[in-house]
């Protein structure tokens, strides 16, 4: 008799599972055809396909394509833009400064930024979404500047969505206006100019 026969298999190990995987795949695919053709000629049938899944599996998860863009957009700010806590308030500027210019540094990354801000503009129905999404953002990434007033590195009035704003506000004018270049240098000498600013004492 086979002794293992009875002997229960152990359970196959699936990082993520399956939904996981898929879904990671659809929201690849929704960036890579942003960046390609924008907004307007996005649609589900060409993520589908090009995740390679049925459409159907796409519509479950995301009914509208104002609905899919919104998630990849998110999933993407929470992957590449972490929020810093190293215990000073001018590197986790720096470190926030760098990662959004990250995001802004490869052609396709580029045309995706255009894209989407071309598209929030535009009166579709992913106006809404963008507004949501830049305060939930604003707001995680105020953190920094929240911690720095526990720790009295900055004053207590210190108004954290401005200081963000000020952060990013460059990155974007050189993406969308300027077309200056948007390298670690850029990033890190736009984060000292916020952080004297913001440290410095009331006049």
């Amino acid at each position: 008799m086979d002794t293992n026969e009875h002997t229960p298999r152990p359970a196959r190990q699936r990082p993520g599972g399956r939904s996981a995987r898929i879904r990671a795949r659809v929201l690849a695919a929704t960036l890579e055809v942003l960046a390609e053709v924008g907004y307007d000629d996005v649609s589900i049938e060409t993520i589908a396909a090009r995740a390679g899944v049925h459409k159907t599996t796409v519509y479950r998860g995301w009914p509208t394509k104002a609905d899919l863009i919104s998630d990849a957009i998110r999933d993407r700010g929470t992957r590449l833009v972490p929020i810093p806590d190293s215990g000073s308030f001018r590197d986790d500027l720096t470190a926030l400064a760098l990662a959004v210019a990250g995001t802004m540094q490869s052609p396709a990354d580029q045309r995706m930024g255009r894209n989407l801000v071309a598209a929030s503009n535009s009166g579709e129905s992913l106006d809404q979404r963008s507004v949501s999404f830049w305060a939930e953002r604003l707001q995680l990434n105020g953190q920094v500047v929240e911690r720095a007033v526990a720790r009295g590195e900055l004053p207590e009035h210190t108004d954290s969505n401005l200081v963000i704003e000020a952060l990013i506000g460059p990155l974007f004018i050189r993406l969308l206006l300027t077309d200056e270049p948007i390298n670690a240098d850029v990033a890190s000498a736009i984060a000292r100019l916020v952080a004297a600013g913001a440290s410095a004492p009331d006049s």
